[in-house]
C-alpha cells in the first residue's frame, strides 16, 4: 500500500470507531483530582497519576501516564501517542543542560512519565494532552504546593553558620529562628535535622566533617542555605566516610526530605549522599558534589542486607529526583582496581533524573566506572541533562535478577527495568567502547529492559567509543536522536543484539523500532549507523539517515536478525546537499536544508513519530522527512 493510501485508510478507520463510541455512549469526561481518565470518542483512554498531591516546597512530583491506551489505534500507546505536559508553572524558567540548554522549558515536558520540581506555593493546574496522529485527549489535575516559611516557621527553622552566632531576621535568617553556631556539619544534622524541621547553613561558610552525617528521621524537612547570594555552604570531608547518609536499618519507612543548595567537597576520598535503608520521596536540588568516590547512591543491594540480617521491612526506593545537580570531579581512583565508583546510583520506582552536570571524568586522566548507573528502575525521566565522560558506560541501565528474591523483585518471578524515557540530554563518550547500555550487565544474568524511549539526544564521541548505543533491550524506541560518531573507534551507532551472543543470560532483543535517526562521521574508518545481530527479533528501522563522507567502509545498516522490517532508510555521504551546514557539529547544524535534499519528503509516514528533535510537528511539507530534523 502506499503512503497515501495507508494515512486514508487510517483516517477511516479512526472515523469508524469514533462513530461506535458516540453511537454507544461510551466517552465520559472527568474533572480534577489525584488521578483522572478521560474517554474520548476517538478511542484515547488517558490516564493521569501523580506521585502526590501536595507537599511543602520545593516539591517534586512524578506524572504517570502510563495507563493510557488508544483504543483501535496501537497496541502500544506508550511509544505511539505523543504527550505533551503543562505543569502551570511559568516561572520555572529553562534547562541549563541537554540538546537545547536555555531553550527546553522546565514548565513543559513530553513522553508518558514526567517529572516537575514546584519551588513556590501555590495551587497550580497540570495539563496533559496526548495526540496519536489524528485524535487529540486532553486531562488534568491539581498540585498543591505549601509555603515553606509556614511549614517551617518559628524554631522549625533552625541557622547554623561556622565562626559567628546568627541573627534571626537578618542576612537571610528567618525571623524568628533558632540559631546556633557549629563549624562541624555531623554534629548539626544530628541535633537538628528531625521531623518538620528545616535545617540552613550560612552561605560562604565552610562546615567540617570527619565522619558520617545522618539524618533518620521522617520529613518532612529541608537541609539548605541561607544568605543572600555568596557561594553555597562547603562541607569538607577529612576522612574517608560519607558526608550524608539517609535512614539507617532500622528506619525502613521513612522519607520526604529535600537536601539543596551545598557544595560538598569529598576531599579526594569519599563519598556524597549514600542511603542505608529504606527512603522515599527524596529531592537533591542544586547540589554540587565533587573530588568524591560516589556522588549519589541509593542502591537495592543495602535493603536486602538488612531484609536478611535482622531488619526487615526496606521497600524500593519511591520518588526520588536528582535536579540542578552537578557532580563532576571523581576522586582519584583507578577504576580496574574499584577505588572509584558512578556519580550516580539510583534504583528505584518514578526516578527522575533532570538538568544535571553529571561528569564521570576523575581528577587524573584515568575515568570513573558509569556515570548513570541503574539495576532497577520502573517508571524514570532522565532528561535535560550533560552526561559525559565515562571509564565505562555513560548511561548503564539494566534490571533485577529474574529468578532472584529482592526488594526489586520480591517473589523472584521477574521483574523488568522498564517505563523510562532517556530525552533531550547530551551524551558524550570517551575512552569506553559503548557509550550507552540498555540491557543485562552481562551474557551470564537474566537482567529484562524494555519498554524504553530513546529520543531527541545529542550523542558524541571520544577516541575509544566504537558504539554509541548497545541494544539488548525488547520493545525499546529510538528516535529522533543526532549520532555524531567523529572522533570514534569503530563509527556504529546502534548494535542490537543479544550479551555475547549466546542464549546464558536474557532473551534476545525482540520488538524494537529505530526510528528518524540522523548518524554522522567526518572521522575515517568504517562506518555503520544500525547494526543487527542474527539474534535480534521484529526490528523495524524506517525514516534514518546516514552520512559518512570520509569513512573508508559506509554501511547504513548491516545484518536483519530475524523478522526486519526496513524502509526509507538513506545513506548519502555529501553533508553539504543534506544539511544547513556542511560540517555538523551541534545539533542546529544537522536541520535539513531547503529543497532539493534527497532527505526532505522522502520518509515513510505511516510511523508515529509525530515532531522531530526540536519539537517541531511532522510532517511540515505533507510528507515526513528522513533523519532526526524535519525540514521547515
Amino acid at each position: 500500500m502506499s503512503n497515501t493510501n495507508s494515512v486514508v485508510s487510517r483516517t477511516i478507520k479512526h472515523f469508524l470507531f469514533g462513530a461506535i463510541f458516540m453511537i454507544f455512549g461510551l466517552g465520559s469526561c472527568g474533572g480534577g483530582g489525584s488521578s483522572k481518565t478521560i474517554d474520548s470518542p476517538k478511542g484515547i483512554v488517558l490516564s493521569m497519576v501523580p506521585s502526590r498531591t501536595s507537599g511543602v516546597a520545593p516539591l517534586s512530583v512524578f506524572f504517570d501516564a502510563t495507563g493510557t491506551t488508544d483504543i483501535g489505534v496501537t497496541t502500544r500507546p506508550f511509544h505511539d501517542l505523543e504527550y505533551s505536559w503543562d505543569f502551570g508553572d511559568t516561572n520555572a524558567g529553562t534547562w541549563t543542560y541537554g540538546t537545547q540548554p536555555g531553550v527546553n522549558s522546565k514548565n513543559s515536558a513530553t513522553g508518558p512519565v514526567a517529572s516537575h520540581v514546584f519551588e513556590n506555593p501555590g495551587t497550580y493546574q497540570i495539563s496533559l494532552t496526548a495526540f496519536d496522529g489524528i485524535n487529540t485527549s486532553t486531562t488534568s489535575t491539581t498540585i498543591t504546593v505549601q509555603d515553606a516559611n509556614t511549614v517551617f516557621s518559628g524554631t522549625n527553622t533552625i541557622c547554623i553558620a561556622s565562626t559567628t552566632v546568627p541573627i534571626a531576621g537578618s542576612s537571610g535568617c528567618p525571623a524568628g529562628a533558632t540559631t546556633v553556631q557549629q563549624s562541624n556539619f555531623v554534629t548539626a544534622i544530628g541535633n537538628y535535622a528531625s521531623s518538620g524541621k528545616r535545617v540552613l547553613f550560612k552561605r560562604g561558610d565552610t562546615f567540617t566533617a570527619a565522619s558520617t552525617a545522618r539524618i533518620d528521621k521522617t520529613g518532612p524537612g529541608i537541609v539548605g542555605a541561607y544568605g543572600a547570594g555568596g557561594p553555597a555552604p562547603k562541607v569538607q570531608m577529612a576522612g574517608s566516610a560519607t558526608i550524608l547518609t539517609m535512614s539507617s536499618p532500622t528506619t525502613p519507612n521513612i522519607g520526604d526530605w529535600r537536601i539543596m543548595d551545598f557544595d560538598f567537597d569529598g576531599m579526594s576520598n569519599a563519598n556524597g549522599i549514600v542511603t542505608d535503608g529504606g527512603f522515599n520521596h527524596f529531592l537533591a536540588l542544586r547540589m554540587n558534589i565533587h573530588e568524591a568516590r560516589r556522588g549519589i547512591t541509593a542502591g537495592a543491594s543495602i535493603l536486602d542486607w538488612w531484609n536478611t540480617h535482622g531488619d526487615p521491612g526496606h521497600q524500593a526506593y519511591d520518588d526520588w529526583a536528582i535536579v540542578d545537580s552537578t557532580l563532576t570531579n571523581l576522586a582519584v581512583c583507578d577504576e580496574n582496581s574499584g577505588n572509584c565508583d558512578w556519580r550516580v546510583e539510583l534504583d528505584g520506582k518514578h526516578i527522575s533524573i533532570q538538568g544535571n552536570l553529571l561528569d564521570g571524568m576523575s581528577q587524573t586522566t584515568t575515568v570513573g566506572q558509569h556515570v548513570l548507573r541503574s539495576g532497577f528502575i520502573n517508571k524514570g525521566v532522565i532528561s535535560n541533562n550533560n552526561i559525559r565522560r565515562a571509564g565505562r558506560q555513560v548511561i548503564k541501565l539494566h534490571a533485577p535478577g529474574w529468578t532472584g528474591n529482592s526488594v526489586n523483585n520480591p517473589g523472584g518471578i521477574g521483574t523488568y527495568t522498564e517505563k523510562v524515557v532517556i530525552s533531550d540530554n547530551q551524551i558524550a563518550g570517551t575512552t569506553n567502547p559503548w557509550t550507552v547500555t540498555l540491557g543485562p550487565q552481562d551474557q551470564y544474568n537474566d537482567e529484562r529492559v524494555r519498554d524504553v524511549i530513546v529520543e531527541r539526544n545529542w550523542f558524541t564521541a571520544g577516541s575509544g567509543v566504537s558504539i554509541h548505543t548497545q541494544l539488548f533491550a525488547s520493545q525499546t524506541t529510538i528516535r529522533n536522536n543526532i549520532f555524531d560518531m567523529t572522533g570514534g573507534n569503530q563509527h556504529q551507532g546502534i548494535n542490537v543484539t543479544i550479551w555475547g551472543g549466546s542464549g546464558g543470560g536474557a532473551p534476545a532483543p525482540t520488538d524494537n523500532r529505530i526510528y528518524n535517526n540522523t548518524f554522522y562521521s567526518s572521522s575515517s574508518g568504517d562506518f555503520t549507523a544500525i547494526n543487527i545481530d542474527s539474534t535480534a527479533v521484529n526490528l523495524t528501522a524506517r525514516n534514518n539517515l546516514g552520512s559518512a563522507p570520509n569513512a573508508s567502509g559506509r554501511t547504513m545498516i548491516s545484518g536483519t536478525g530475524s523478522g526486519l522490517i526496513q524502509s526509507n532508510n538513506l545513506l548519502n555521504n555529501t553533508p553539504s546537499a543534506l544539511f544547513v551546514n556542511a560540517a555538523p557539529s551541534v545539533p542546529a547544524h544537522f536541520v535539513l536544508k531547503a529543497l532539493p535534499n534527497p532527505a526532505r519528503d522522502t520518509g515513510a509516514s505511516n510511523i508515529p513519530v509525530l515532531s522531530d528533535l526540536f519539537l517541531i510537528r511532522r510532517p511540515q511539507n505533507g510528507q515526513i522527512d528522513i533523519g532526526a530534523t524535519e525540514g521547515h
